[in-house]
């Protein structure tokens, strides 16, 4: 099973197909029909934090996430 942290780098799939770079911002969420991870932009994860919020994040499916760096 897929297993995240909050600033994890991950790659999603998008409709299109393609992947794209993206912040994991916590664990996996079981969600109410599929488990998603919330992510964001790098860009976004990086102004957050800076600006102590939490950043605006996108849920998407696992199956949908790869991880591109380990869980630590």
């Amino acid at each position: 099973m897929l297993t995240t942290n909050a600033g994890q780098l991950i790659e999603v799939r998008d409709a299109f197909g393609q992947t794209l770079p993206r912040v994991a911002t916590g664990p996996v969420d079981p969600g109410y029909d599929f488990a998603v991870v919330w992510a964001c932009r790098a860009e976004e994860w990086d102004a957050a934090q800076a600006e102590g919020r939490d950043p605006d994040a996108t849920p998407w499916p696992i199956e949908d996430v790869s991880v591109m760096e380990p869980v630590v």
